[in-house]
């Protein structure tokens, strides 16, 4: 994962909280076909978090977005 600023590190973290909390379904993430989680699996994708299915469906967490979370 690039170097991001402080102030952009902390909206992808709580983005990748709130994709955590409500999207994942044992280990793989699921938009529950939403707008919002598209969009969310999207960025986290765009970000090299997840692995996303080319209509932003599911994604399943990489290995940076497993660390990201345990750090953030």
């Amino acid at each position: 994962m690039v170097e991001i600023p402080d102030s952009e590190r902390r909206l992808l973290a709580a983005l990748a909280w709130m994709a955590a909390q409500y999207l994942d379904r044992e280990g793989e993430l699921d938009s529950l076909s939403m707008s919002a989680g598209e969009r969310a699996i999207e960025e986290l994708a765009r970000y090299g978090l997840v692995d996303a299915d080319a209509i932003r469906r599911s994604a399943t967490w990489t290995e940076a977005g497993r660390r990201f979370l345990e750090l953030n």
